[in-house]
């Protein structure tokens, strides 16, 4: 309506003003009896129309049989495992949708068919070797899409239901445990190279080659080199498990212009192996990173202006990083920034502009900014003591990967590693060496008594112990 005279603009009969807000916690009584409104549940659309477009854009390699894999694959197990992680009792570091879940396993499969996308590159590979294939980059998409989101121990039960339908269907007692409507039967025919029956799924990476085989991501950590003498402790990063294959995920993301989000809770190094890849790893001619940090008084405005300083203005309207490079934008503590009155968080509603429609307005004369070559990296912790749960209208573009708090093996080895390396650079006797061992021992026997045994009370809400003490207990030692 024009505010001078307040007459009303009347709209053509050809027009139609469509909102979508995601709930009606805002809307006045008035607004709602004006308004027609209709309830849309995202379940009522389901992810089938998602796959459906998706099998279209595949490469031209994949033939009409090769397709048909694919959704068969799909079908087969997404229904069950999507029902697991909403009706199992399984918890999720950061809430996410079924379609975010399947999306996310076809943004997988992307970066890995990008490999076999060259005609000339599968002259020779055999109908059963690229069956294999198939069949095996979906498993490894469906582990770090679907099974991602859920904490350690949930992973556990990821891995007993899955390899339950990979190998005889879903049983009638997971079926109860696990509340699953559907019904899976065994596989028409056995996978061609399934994940190896030890270890659990999350510790396999794929390699396409011959028939196709699965390797253990802790393969790649022998014959690393130790720790250097004049390191600092606030830098050092142990390689482990974790380091391995966080970093191969963060690879694929970024070489394929996937945006990805890294939830964990405080002290699992979420930070530290993002700026560590981002900054040491990776190639600089070909990447250029900015780091944002997140703060509960971040606007949008110092966002966009962070963001719009980076970029060079390509033509008129068009912002991007130099020719021939890419943009990494990483924002730590994604979920920090205050809720404003109505419950958004303006510096994530600017961020989801970019992802949805991938434009900015510039904030002078209000000219549309075209933004390209950008790609999004975030992490954070997970909702709660002053973190906010992040929209998921937001979220649903994202790859959402947990890094969980670390088992004992790991800790023992990160911080045994590091005990080792304080005792050989600071020359002590040979005697000490097995203390190491004994001090990380009791350390981690104290911690996990606190955790359990110091719980937080009104009085002594301070009582929330994280990995970040037990560091500071190693650090302590590391200064004799």
């Amino acid at each position: 309506s024009s505010g001078i005279n307040a007459e009303y603009g009347q709209l053509a009969n050809t027009t139609n003003l469509i909102f979508e807000p995601m709930d009606l916690a805002v809307a006045s009584p008035a607004t709602v009896s004006r308004c027609g409104m209709v309830y849309m549940e995202p379940h009522l659309l389901g992810w089938e129309p998602i796959l459906h477009s998706w099998l279209n854009e595949l490469p031209e390699t994949m033939t009409e049989n090769y397709r048909e894999i694919i959704k068969e694959m799909f079908l087969r197990y997404c229904p069950c495992l999507l029902n697991f992680v909403r009706k199992g009792g399984v918890v999720e570091n950061s809430p996410t949708s079924d379609a975010n879940l399947v999306k996310s396993c076809m943004n997988l499969m992307d970066c890995q068919l990008s490999s076999i996308a060259d005609p000339a590159a599968i002259a020779s590979v055999t109908t059963d070797q690229m069956t294999n294939w198939l069949e095996c980059f979906f498993l490894f998409a469906c582990t770090w899409s679907l099974g991602a989101s859920l904490d350690s121990k949930s992973r556990k039960h990821f891995d007993g239901i899955f390899r339950e339908l990979m190998k005889d269907g879903l049983s009638l007692e997971s079926k109860r445990r696990y509340k699953i409507l559907v019904m899976v039967d065994a596989p028409k025919k056995a996978l061609g190279c399934p994940y190896p029956d030890e270890g659990n799924v999350f510790e396999y990476r794929f390699v396409n080659t011959g028939n196709g085989s699965w390797v253990r991501w802790d393969d790649d950590l022998k014959g690393l080199p130790a720790i250097p003498a004049d390191s600092e402790f606030g830098q050092i990063i142990v390689p482990t498990v974790n380091t391995i294959r966080y970093t191969a995920l963060m690879k694929m993301f970024l070489d394929h212009s996937k945006p990805s989000l890294f939830v964990g809770p405080t002290g699992t190094g979420k930070s530290i192996y993002i700026s560590d890849y981002l900054l040491n790893k990776v190639d600089q001619g070909k990447f250029k990173p900015v780091v944002i940090n997140f703060s509960a008084q971040t606007t949008a405005r110092q966002t966009q202006d962070i963001i719009m300083g980076k970029l060079d203005k390509r033509r008129k309207g068009v912002f991007g990083p130099p020719f021939g490079q890419k943009m990494v934008i990483y924002v730590d503590d994604l979920n920090m920034p205050m809720l404003e009155t109505y419950g958004a968080q303006p510096p994530i509603e600017l961020l989801r502009q970019w992802l949805d429609h991938w434009q900015w307005y510039d904030l002078k004369d209000c000219s549309s900014i075209k933004l390209i070559d950008t790609v999004f990296i975030g992490s954070m912790g997970p909702a709660g003591g002053g973190r906010n749960h992040i929209t998921p209208r937001f979220l649903r573009h994202l790859n959402v990967i947990s890094i969980n708090e670390f088992d004992d093996t790991t800790m023992s080895t990160i911080y045994n590693s590091i005990l080792s390396w304080h005792l050989s650079a600071k020359a002590f006797p040979p005697e000490f060496n097995t203390l190491g061992q004994s001090v990380v021992n009791a350390t981690l026997q104290v911690y996990k008594g606190a955790i359990k045994n110091l719980l937080p009370t009104p009085e002594k809400s301070h009582y929330l112990f994280n990995l970040r003490d037990f560091s500071r207990v190693i650090q302590g030692c590391c200064l004799s």
